[in-house]
């Protein structure tokens, strides 16, 4: 009878190193699932809790007011039972000084600047042709009224609305807000961030989501609302 052959030394040794290699990327697999996973509930938890303190500060604001300057502010997350996550905010005013009414119609109505751009608003020439051998820029001079520059963009329109204007940008600079929220967290050696950004309006502490003012009477009849009083029209005596 002839005896069974079995394996030899070199191949269970390959075979070893086979089934090692196997094992080890099904090992990696998943390490990267389960690193994968906790990522992605840190990064809801933190797009939650940003959710959470940008409605915190819209209220305050809306409450409060706004600050004339820039406002910072910074805390963390651990009333929340999230004390590994930590927030900063910046509240940023508009920086109106030195913008003229060209300018601000020109980002309102995304015109170019110049002679030629808002002027076609109110009228002006601005269809770059010229106009009995004329340039351009004459042409657009021509169609100015006296006294006023093709420099001036707005022409006879400028005198007249420039209180207007001036009253807008004032208007802008203590009714709007932007603001920068960043939510951070350490994932080993790296810090992890979640940024958003809004923009508020409100004119004046007491003022509405939609941007206006709530009367005396409003708010009374909010505050009821709130302590569960009904604050109908009474009914008069018969």
């Amino acid at each position: 009878m002839r005896r069974a052959r079995g394996f030899t030394l070199l191949e269970v040794v390959v075979a070893i190193a086979i089934l090692g290699m196997s094992l080890l990327a099904v090992f990696q697999l998943n390490a990267g699932a389960v690193a994968m996973h906790g990522y992605t509930k840190r990064l809801t938890v933190a797009t939650l809790l940003a959710r959470s303190k940008m409605t915190d500060l819209e209220q305050e604001l809306y409450d409060k007011g706004f600050s004339v300057d820039d406002q910072e502010e910074s805390g963390d997350f651990s009333s929340e039972g999230w004390s590994s996550f930590k927030w900063t905010a910046k509240i940023i005013a508009p920086k109106t000084d030195g913008v003229s009414p060209e300018q601000l119609m020109g980002a309102i109505f995304n015109l170019p600047m110049g002679a030629g751009g808002l002027s076609s608003l109110f009228g002006g020439n601005s269809s770059g042709a010229a106009k009995d051998g004329k340039s351009d820029s004459a042409a657009s001079a021509s169609s100015l009224p006296p006294g006023a520059s093709a420099a001036g963009g707005l022409g006879a329109a400028g005198g007249l609305m420039q209180g207007q204007f001036t009253q807008m940008v004032d208007q802008l600079t203590k009714a709007v807000r932007e603001v920068h929220l960043t939510v951070y967290w350490k994932d080993g050696k790296t810090t992890e961030t979640v940024d958003v950004t809004t923009h508020l309006v409100a004119f004046g502490p007491g003022g509405d989501r939609n941007g206006a003012s709530q009367t005396p009477a409003d708010q009374a009849a909010a505050a009821a609302g709130a302590a569960g009083i009904d604050a109908g029209t009474p009914v008069g005596g018969h």
